[in-house]
């Protein structure tokens, strides 16, 4: 750890010192490429791939990596790849975007709208770039054609990373577990973006520490024994006994945790029973639990597990009708943004682009499988920085008006890319290129 902090501290310092070429480069290549990259942009988001259907998506960077000079590695897991460049001695840098659309239809009337559609267990489904991977991969390809035309302004290597099934929790997980992962050289740092939906473009978004939560999705058959409605006397109410466990398990929050450690349980959905005067034999809860620290999840846990059978014992039921607890395999670890990294980062973004191109976050409660490559073994430091989509007037006229800019996730997200794009890689490039000098 000691030697992650002085290699991260040197750099900072040295960043310190650079001139403002590479500031120069990034954004006179960023002006001159915007037009093909939001063309490349609003072809993707019209034709967005479902998380692990990502064939087509993953054929077009490919393409356009191997024409650029990268090689590419494959089998990272579902369609996930990387292109490397090795380019003299120097730090070697993981960049890694993600891939996949949602199942939602879009309603933003956009010339370039999704109107496509994928498979989702088995099912069609509308797609739709709704949490901006579009925009993601864009950024990552403007970085990668800026570094292969500025090869003599950086050495090292640089892996851009191409990532399946990020918003079903599957992407990075199986990448990390492939051997070909394994055999990529060893970065130094790891970086990603994240696309804001209320941040101004030009705006860099910056949380040190724990950024976002580790994420798990539990399934819960709550057991009881059927009967008539008119005589509860003669059965055990599941329905009851799930009812109770919901609010019981709210506590676990509130008096098991300590009121600075966060955590969020939540109850989605609920399935049981077919008619009033039935009462059924059992009930199906499902939830979602989101938290920080690793302790903290096991003491969720253990907490859920002893209220649910603790429960079931006092209803009556025998020790074989105790609750099931089924942990779906969706879990991803909470992102933890190196905070020594995001200082350097910070003072690159800062020097070149101004005070007010640094924006403070606080850490919330949603999930991102990038926390899965810094939370291996070697612990290698890494950062995911929110980037702003939102025009300068377009958020003024929010804020005047008190309009609530459409989220990520829904159906109306509409980033503005034509600045946004450039903009990210103006300055994600000017990070790039001063850390590999």
């Amino acid at each position: 750890m000691k030697i992650i902090t002085s290699i991260l501290s040197g750099l900072m310092l040295s960043a310190v010192s650079f001139s403002q070429v590479p500031k120069e480069f990034a954004a006179k290549f960023a002006k001159e490429n915007a037009a093909g990259l939001i063309q490349q942009y609003q072809y993707l988001h019209t034709h967005p791939e479902l998380s692990t259907h990502e064939q087509h998506t993953a054929a077009i960077l490919k393409k356009e990596m191997r024409l650029m000079g990268y090689n590419i590695v494959d089998s990272l897991g579902f369609e996930s790849f990387a292109a490397v460049m090795s380019n003299g001695k120097g730090r070697t840098i993981l960049y890694r975007t993600d891939m996949d659309g949602l199942p939602v239809f879009e309603k933003t009337a956009l010339p370039y709208a999704s109107k496509d559609s994928g498979l989702k267990d088995g099912v069609t489904v509308p797609a739709m770039h709704a949490c901006g991977h579009d925009i993601h991969m864009s950024t990552w390809l403007g970085l990668a054609r800026l570094l292969s035309s500025h090869k003599n302004n950086w050495k090292g290597t640089i892996i851009f990373l191409a990532q399946s099934a990020e918003e079903t929790g599957q992407g990075a997980k199986k990448a990390v577990a492939t051997s070909a992962f394994q055999q990529l050289p060893q970065p130094d740092f790891q970086l990603a973006i994240h696309d804001h939906a209320e941040l101004q473009t030009g705006q860099v978004g910056f949380c040190n520490d724990f950024s976002m939560a580790a994420v798990d999705m539990m399934d819960i058959t709550i057991y009881g024994k059927g009967g008539h409605g008119a005589s509860p006397q003669n059965a055990i109410d599941p329905i009851v006994i799930a009812a109770q466990f919901i609010n019981e398990i709210q506590t676990i929050v509130s008096r098991n945790l300590s009121p600075n450690d966060p955590a969020v349980i939540t109850v989605g959905a609920i399935h049981g029973g077919t008619v009033g005067n039935i009462i059924p034999d059992q009930v199906v809860l499902k939830l979602t639990i989101r938290s920080y620290a690793k302790e903290t999840r096991q003491i969720i846990f253990n907490r859920i597990k002893q209220i649910g059978d603790h429960l079931a014992q006092a209803a009556g039921l025998p020790s074989d009708k105790l609750p099931t607890y089924y942990l779906l395999d969706m879990s991803i670890p909470a992102v933890y943004n190196n905070p020594v990294l995001g200082e350097m980062l910070k003072t690159i973004v800062k020097n070149n682009f101004g005070e007010a191109a640094i924006a403070p976050m606080k850490p919330i409660m949603i999930g991102e499988d990038f926390g899965v490559y810094g939370q291996q073994s070697s612990k290698i430091p890494s950062y995911i920085l929110w980037m702003g989509t939102v025009s300068p007037e377009r958020k003024s006229n929010s804020l005047a008006n008190n309009i609530s800019l459409p989220s990520l996730h829904t159906a109306y997200f509409a980033p503005d890319a034509e600045l946004a794009i450039p903009s990210n890689v103006a300055i994600i490039g000017t990070c790039l290129l001063e850390m590999m000098r």
